[in-house]
């Protein structure tokens, strides 16, 4: 897969195995891999799953631990041709969900933000990869913060950089840029039936339909002036929950996007856990706008501007210029 650094969760992790009050073995441990894909993939009518599954299990012959199981179950994956769905290993699963206690260097707070021109806000934000509840509160609790050191009654408009957001967890990203992208629904996840779920941000609160996801651990900061243009800045290496934010922002009001076309993971993955502890992180939905516009592969900004990676955040950022003069043009 292109970014492995991406990550994206839907809903809660979903505990779908009956076979843990079974003996686990590696036929039964796959049996439960290929029907959650059977009952979930979106893909599954658009391949031959029975192809598919008769293909994985006909490499048990020589599978002796759970543990051979898993090229296994990527090759599953892989086969699916979501490009999105991956496997995390139950060291992996433990490693991801524990990143607060981790003695790694682990950059647990992806953003900056500062003042441009004295009255431009500008926050920067990368992919935020963790599943730890005390990571996730941290981080959308610090990133209100940080708008809230920046905002002042002389702001004339926003502008917010997901060029290098390759993903993670969305539900903190959204509560936690959730000043600027103000309360109410802004997307949908639609599955292949055509079944909308929405997700929101309102008062300090991230979640999907009516239920809450991520919440501030305080009051939520509101801005001095909620009507202030925002320019979304994005690039080929914004994907997955990347896009999230993206799509969150696109048809708003006020609201325009420079760069490049992102970099097509405008897909949802499920979360579910498997009987050793181990997860496969499964695509089932397609990310539609507020308006009900589908992706499902790249989004392409409202002007296409072409960078360099390594100019970003430098005087000759034509990106950041850009959208400087689009805000500035709008008294």
């Amino acid at each position: 897969m292109k970014y492995l650094a991406i990550l994206f969760l839907l809903i809660l992790t979903s505990n779908c195995s009956n076979t843990k009050q079974k003996e686990l073995t590696p036929k039964t441990y796959l049996n439960e891999v290929l029907e959650i894909v059977k009952n979930n993939s979106i893909n599954k009518d658009s391949i031959d799953f029975e192809k598919v599954k008769k293909n994985a299990l006909s490499k048990l012959s020589n599978v002796n631990s759970i543990e051979e199981c898993y090229p296994i179950v990527q090759s599953i994956l892989r086969e699916l041709g979501d490009n999105h769905s991956f496997f995390m290993s139950k060291e992996q699963v433990k490693k991801w969900e524990s990143t607060s206690k981790s003695s790694e260097d682990v950059n647990l707070m992806p953003f900056s933000g500062e003042l441009l021109n004295d009255n431009l806000g500008y926050i920067k934000m990368d992919g935020f990869i963790s599943g730890d509840s005390i990571s996730i509160q941290k981080y959308a609790d610090s990133l209100q913060n940080k708008i809230k050191s920046i905002d002042n009654k002389n702001i004339k408009g926003w502008i917010l950089d997901l060029r290098e957001n390759t993903g993670g967890n969305c539900w903190p990203m959204l509560t936690g840029i959730g000043p600027i992208l103000g309360n109410g629904i802004c997307g949908y996840f639609v599955d292949k039936k055509g079944n909308k779920d929405s997700w929101f941000y309102k008062n300090g609160e991230s979640g999907i339909n009516e239920f809450t996801m991520v919440k501030l651990s305080k009051e939520p900061y509101n801005l001095y002036d909620d009507t202030k243009p925002i320019a979304v800045l994005t690039g080929y290496q914004t994907g997955s929950s990347g896009e999230i934010v993206v799509t969150a922002f696109h048809n708003r009001e006020k609201t325009k996007s420079f760069g490049t076309k992102t970099a097509g993971l405008s897909t949802g993955n499920q979360n579910f856990e498997l009987s050793d502890g181990s997860m496969i992180l499964l695509t089932t939905s397609i990310y539609a706008d507020r308006k009900g516009i589908i992706f499902g592969t790249e989004i392409e900004p409202d002007e296409i501007v072409e960078f360099n990676y390594n100019s970003i955040g430098e005087q000759n950022d034509l990106v950041i210029q850009s959208a400087i003069k689009w805000i500035n043009g709008r008294e």
